[in-house]
């Protein structure tokens, strides 16, 4: 009863072998380097990247003013917030206004452009345009 299982089991891999096709192995190879060469990547991550993976809302606008007004500081800071996002210490996602009380409670006062936008008509336009247009109107 057993010789005749293996008998099924040789007719199965010599199926295989007749069904056996090149361009799948040659396809099936690219995916895993591809896969390989995208984990590299992710450990070749720099810490700046780290930290912008985790940054959302306007995270990314105070991290760049941050950096063009105080490049020394940042360039120490950023190593830091990486380090602890890689930790695990630092969970989840940092919004504009967290990284920006952070920065500010160690001292950096980071300045931001802003500008109050209204809708009219369907269209966001600044305070500033509705009152020169008010002044038209």
């Amino acid at each position: 009863m057993s010789h005749s299982s293996n008998q099924g089991s040789d007719k199965g891999s010599s199926s295989s072998d007749e069904h056996y096709d090149p361009a799948e192995q040659i396809i099936m190879v690219k995916k895993l380097l591809d896969m390989k060469r995208r984990m590299l990547e992710q450990r070749q991550k720099s810490d700046r990247e780290i930290l912008l993976e985790h940054l959302t809302d306007r995270g990314e606008e105070v991290l760049e003013a941050a950096e063009h007004q105080y490049p020394r500081e940042m360039a120490f800071i950023i190593p830091k917030f990486a380090s602890l996002i890689k930790s695990g210490e630092v969970k989840g996602m940092i919004t504009g206004a967290d990284l920006l009380a952070i920065l500010r409670s160690v001292g950096l006062n980071v300045r931001l452009d802003s500008r109050i936008v209204i809708e009219k008509d369907g269209r966001f336009i600044s305070l500033a345009e509705k009152f020169k247009k008010g002044d038209d109107e």
